[in-house]
């Protein structure tokens, strides 16, 4: 980061001619860092730079998989990973607990070394500990391809402190079969994690007997909790067996099994909005309506939109007359900080993956802004496809809040769409 000209540093009113100042240019007081952690701002044994209060980086010089594996036995911290099976109850789960603690779902940006765009796009909350620390607590639920996604899985799952499989609607033998790789990943390894917490969401589903074939063979211990349906009922048998782990409810390093109080060991960290701006109603986890997928197996229908300004018709309405916009085919408000969708209309795309989409694409856009060394771009982008036209830009007046819309290159002009938004008022 460049010092400001007026930086006292930059000033010293004893050298004042042409020569002094060559001569301090020539001969510069350095300051040597023999630390490297102190020189990349970490000061702790975690993964990543953090660049922002919600960002965090991680240059790479090789694969994705391997280069985190790496990370986590050089830096061995220690993390929770939530994992899905049949349900898309992950996010919601960060979302409902960044919320409870008045913080933000955060992103680790993996990335090539001297390149801006990034390979993948981890998604955690760091829940405060009794000691005043905290714990990371990631979603397997990450943008990059599909390799990628099945490898990084593997890796957080492999090298948790305690991985969490959370279990939806799922019939007995798809479920069988998710959990056949799972299960010969743990018998051929390496796997250094010790416990997999199997959480219910789905009604009727019996998990003892694939829990005892999970383990079979192999030194880990497959527990499963009571059903949950709401986001306290799981982080409840979450933070249980993670305080199990560390002995009892008194040592240092357990955590608060109440999503009500969930600061209560420590502040969420500098820089995150405090509980009176959070999000106080957690949505819930149980799956509304389960529809079939590619390859018969179930997925779970977007989370129900959580109302923000205006009341719960305002966002609404505002999606529904961007929905008006000639060619377009659908239209999503989002939250930038937690990729949650607030209001939509029209579709496909699913307001989930607008939401999510959308928040990648403009972050990627302020990560390579500033690997150009531009500094931060606008939250403003359009991408044009051969059939269609995404705009993304910031509702005025709405900090951290953006719109995502679809328009059909066929039917639907760009510059007059971004013309047309920029009439439509949003909520007050």
């Amino acid at each position: 980061m460049n010092s400001h000209r007026d930086d006292p540093a930059w000033q010293d009113p004893t050298r004042g001619s042409a020569a002094a100042d060559r001569d301090e240019l020539l001969d510069p007081r350095t300051q040597i860092v023999t630390d490297r952690e102190a020189y990349l701002g970490q000061g702790r044994h975690d993964v990543g730079r953090r660049i922002s209060d919600d960002q965090v980086e991680l240059f790479i010089t090789a694969d994705v998989p391997g280069s985190l594996q790496r990370e986590f036995v050089q830096h061995t911290p220690e993390f929770i990973a939530l994992h899905d099976l049949g349900t898309s109850a992950g996010m919601r789960l960060l979302t409902s607990l960044a919320g409870a603690a008045g913080t933000r779902v955060q992103r680790l940006s993996i990335r090539r070394q001297g390149h801006g765009v990034a390979l993948a796009v981890l998604q955690f909350v760091e829940m405060p500990l009794a000691d005043g620390s905290s714990v990371r607590v990631y979603s397997t639920d990450l943008n990059a391809d599909a390799p990628t996604r099945a490898q990084v899985t593997r890796v957080l799952l492999g090298y948790s402190r305690l991985g969490v499989l959370l279990v939806g609607e799922v019939p007995p033998h798809a479920l069988a079969g998710q959990l056949g790789p799972l299960h010969e990943q743990l018998v051929r390894g390496p796997w250094p994690n010790r416990e997999l917490l199997m959480v219910p969401l789905g009604g009727g589903t019996a998990l003892a007997a694939h829990a005892a074939q999970l383990a079979a063979g192999s030194t880990v211990a497959v527990q499963v909790t009571p059903h949950a349906d709401k986001p306290r009922q799981a982080w409840a048998y979450i933070g249980g067996a993670w305080n199990r782990q560390h002995g009892s409810a008194g040592t240092q390093r357990t955590l608060s099994t109440d999503m009500t109080q969930p600061g209560r060991h420590g502040s969420a960290g500098p820089g995150h909005p405090p509980n009176s701006e959070a999000p106080t109603q957690p949505m819930g986890l149980q799956p509304l309506q389960s529809t079939r997928a590619a390859g018969g197996l179930p997925t779970m229908a977007p989370p129900t939109p959580m109302p923000r300004v205006g009341g719960p018709n305002g966002w609404q309405a505002y999606a529904e007359r961007c929905l008006l916009i000639k060619g377009a085919v659908a239209s999503c408000v989002f939250d930038l900080h937690n990729s949650q969708a607030l209001a939509s209309a029209g579709g496909p795309p699913s307001a989930e993956r607008l939401a999510q989409q959308g928040a990648v694409l403009l972050g990627q856009m302020n990560d390579a802004s500033r690997a150009l060394g531009l500094g931060p771009a606008r939250a403003e982008a359009s991408v044009s496809t051969g059939s269609h036209h995404l705009i993304l830009r910031p509702v005025p007046g709405h900090p951290g809040v953006a719109l995502h819309l679809v328009v059909q290159a066929s039917t639907g002009n760009l510059t007059l769409a971004r013309m047309q938004l920029e009439r439509i008022e949003p909520p007050q």
